[in-house]
């Protein structure tokens, strides 16, 4: 009785924390035509690059497009398989070389790794969710650069897997 008590508690606590902690709205900067953010479930087999400014070493990189399952979301249960992002596109005639940004909770350094950017199509930067330590919550922050220019910003709030269990069960990822 007292557990199923301390985890209503803890459910309660996380839905009236969410609503608190509101990641900002997608900001693109005005080379941007088009900015898009989601979750999506990722349990598919991924190829890797090369990416030594993040903490594994290596992003992921699909074979295929992906979509998001839930397009506009925000706030995500931290769930293996899971993934989160950007999906960006440029305004007609720009091309940019940069680097993508991903801050994670209590981390005054961010994970980059280099990217382009055009207006031939969308430019996908995403997080997927691979290992238990990766599970943390709290607000995490992607951003565009080109040089000193920010290209865009999007924020996602990343919660316990228990207070959203749709979505993880959903996907069949590991809770």
């Amino acid at each position: 009785m007292r557990l199923a008590l301390t985890r209503l508690a803890l459910i309660f606590a996380l839905a009236t924390g969410m609503a608190a902690a509101d990641p900002a709205p997608p900001a693109p900067g005005p080379l941007v035509a088009t900015l898009k953010v989601g979750v999506f479930c990722a349990l598919q087999a991924m190829d890797q690059r090369p990416a030594p400014g993040t903490i594994s070493g290596w992003i992921h990189v699909p074979e295929g497009k992906i979509d998001f399952h839930w397009p506009d979301r925000q706030v995500v249960p931290a769930a293996i398989g899971l993934a989160f992002g950007v999906k960006s596109q440029m305004a007609p005639g720009v091309f940019a070389t940069g680097e993508m940004r991903v801050y994670r909770p209590g981390s005054a350094r961010p994970e980059t790794w280099e990217s382009s950017f055009s207006d031939t199509g969308e430019q996908f930067a995403f997080f997927r969710f691979d290992r238990e330590d990766e599970l943390i919550p709290g607000l995490w922050r992607f951003e565009a650069w080109e040089g000193e220019t920010k290209l865009y910003a999007a924020e996602f709030e990343v919660v316990p897997a228990a207070a959203l269990p749709e979505i993880v069960q959903a996907c069949g990822a590991i809770a």
